[in-house]
């Protein structure tokens, strides 16, 4: 194994200086795409419309949809209560920029997929570790064959574990081994994890910094919040931000075989190997390739990157289209639905009453609804008002909660999430107070209202953070019990009593 690793590297380098660059694209993007009526790109507005009405009408979870055509956004939606104006949380799309700067770093001979991976944290590593977790290497990571007893219950327990410990990478290399490395894939974000802290000890530098450096600059990438552990080292598998229009850039790139504006940012084959379909199974699992998907199907050859809540990047190389959806839950299958409106390579015929209407919907769906009436607040209201309830450790991340009602229409939320303390004005008329009051100072709005004398609903919308709550709250003799939903999955119908 360590011997083909090593050739298979060695090609891959080789490779990266011979090879010829794919035909340049004529037009690169900087701070912001070139825009275009969609026509005039061969997409059909009408069926642009009919997507965006659909995401409306349904109440989907989405925040944003961006289509790039031919180099030209043909559509940059948003929807209520996010503004493109704003990073958002790409969660695991952020695996497939790990995978990006494991391409970068291997090339640039920093660190070699067949590189043992404990011998990278000789500080953080088990003091007498297990012999198959000595045989470890960057590319079981970038697979996730780490063989580690990770990410194969449901629900991403080692993932939340680890967020609560006080080492990650310690926590991440401390897991028992299930199986021989590179024979099971398992779903694993503790595995990437250590991939991201991999590059950072090659590089001598945080994994954010080096992104900044060798990818986000050249591609006008900036404003980028992106999230460490307590030791500094960037979240390899998650909690990256970036505008949309930013992470429609990573698409472009990967679309024009890693090479952007005359330069090679990534090596074609490690973009060519990313982008390929998984040939086989491993351990029922499934091939996960270089947390880049890549499919075959009836609409043709299609890859991307995908993360929790309706996170995604989709590429069609042969349509010269990118597709980005940024979402917080049940984003739906809005791929399917821009597909048909790419009619042709050639300009269809101007269409200007489509044209008003995708316009109109796009408007529409950015806009706040209107305020309702805010009924008196009832008796209990004086009395928990102010109160603080703590909470077990659970999944929802919420470890305690206040609400302070200042009148019939407006309260304060505080919670403690995973630690961290945050504050919220919360409408009581039905329309979110929006402020950059989330993690990392980012969008997040709230708002609620009494359902019955002692019972309270609460949304909680994390916006740019993804996580959408919907709490029940039902107060009485000095706890409250919680009935919470989240949106993009971390808990369903959970109930949790508060003291």
């Amino acid at each position: 194994m360590r011997i083909c690793c090593c050739l298979v590297a060695l090609v891959l380098l080789a490779l990266a200086v011979n090879a010829q660059p794919p035909a340049p694209a004529a037009y690169w993007p900087d701070r912001h795409w070139r825009t275009a009526p969609p026509e005039s790109q061969g997409v059909d507005s009408q069926v642009l419309a009919t997507a965006v009405d659909q995401v409306f009408q349904k109440h989907l979870g989405v925040h944003s949809l961006l289509v790039i055509r031919h180099g030209y956004a043909v559509l940059d939606a948003f929807f209520y209560p996010y503004n493109s104006s704003v990073p958002h949380d790409l969660a695991s799309v952020t695996k497939s920029i790990t995978s990006i700067l494991t391409g970068i770093a291997v090339a640039r001979g920093l660190i070699r997929l067949d590189q043992p991976v404990l011998p990278l944290f000789p500080q953080e590593q088990p003091s007498d570790p297990d012999p198959q977790k000595r045989r470890i290497t960057v590319a079981n990571l970038i697979r996730m064959e780490s063989g580690l007893d990770c990410g194969y219950a449901p629900g991403e327990q080692e993932l939340e574990q680890m967020k609560r410990s006080p080492d990650w990478v310690r926590f991440a290399l401390a897991l028992p081994m299930k199986y021989d490395p590179g024979t099971h894939s398992s779903y694993c974000s503790p595995g990437y994890h250590l991939l991201g802290s991999a590059i950072a000890a090659a590089a001598r530098e945080s994994e954010a910094d080096f992104a900044r450096h060798n990818l986000f600059e050249p591609l006008g990438i900036r404003d980028v919040v992106w999230a460490s552990d307590p030791q500094g080292r960037t979240h390899g598998w998650g909690d990256s931000h970036l505008y949309p229009e930013d992470i429609a850039k990573l698409g472009y790139l990967y679309l024009h075989g890693g090479q952007w504006n005359g330069k090679q940012i990534v090596p074609r084959e490690w973009v060519e190997m990313s982008t390929t379909p998984p040939t086989g199974q491993r351990g029922g699992a499934g091939a996960f390739g270089y947390a880049w998907y890549g499919t075959n199907g009836s609409n043709g050859r299609q890859f991307g990157g995908t993360g929790r809540g309706g996170q995604s990047v989709v590429v069609w190389p042969d349509l010269d289209t990118i597709v980005v959806v940024t979402a917080g839950g049940n984003a739906g299958q809005l791929a399917s639905l821009i597909r048909p409106a790419l009619k042709s390579d050639q300009a269809l015929p101007a269409a200007p009453d489509a044209l008003r209407q995708l316009q109109a919907k796009v408007a529409e769906a950015a806009k706040p609804p209107m305020p309702e009436a805010t009924p008196a607040l009832p008796a209990i209201a004086a009395s928990i008002s102010g109160k603080r309830f703590d909470f077990p450790i659970n999944p929802s991340r919420l470890d305690s909660l206040s609400l302070t009602f200042r009148d019939k229409s407006d309260a304060q939320l505080y919670v403690k999430y995973l630690g961290q303390d945050l504050t919220f004005p919360v409408a009581l008329d039905g329309v979110y107070r929006l402020g950059p009051n989330g993690p990392f100072h980012l969008l997040a709005g709230a708002m609620g209202k009494w359902t019955a004398e002692n019972e309270f609903l609460l949304d909680l919308n994390l916006i740019a953070n993804i996580n959408h709550y919907t709490l029940r709250l039902r107060f009485e003799d000095g706890h409250v019990e919680m009935t919470a939903d989240e949106a993009s999955g971390l808990i369903r119908k959970g109930h949790i009593t508060g003291k």
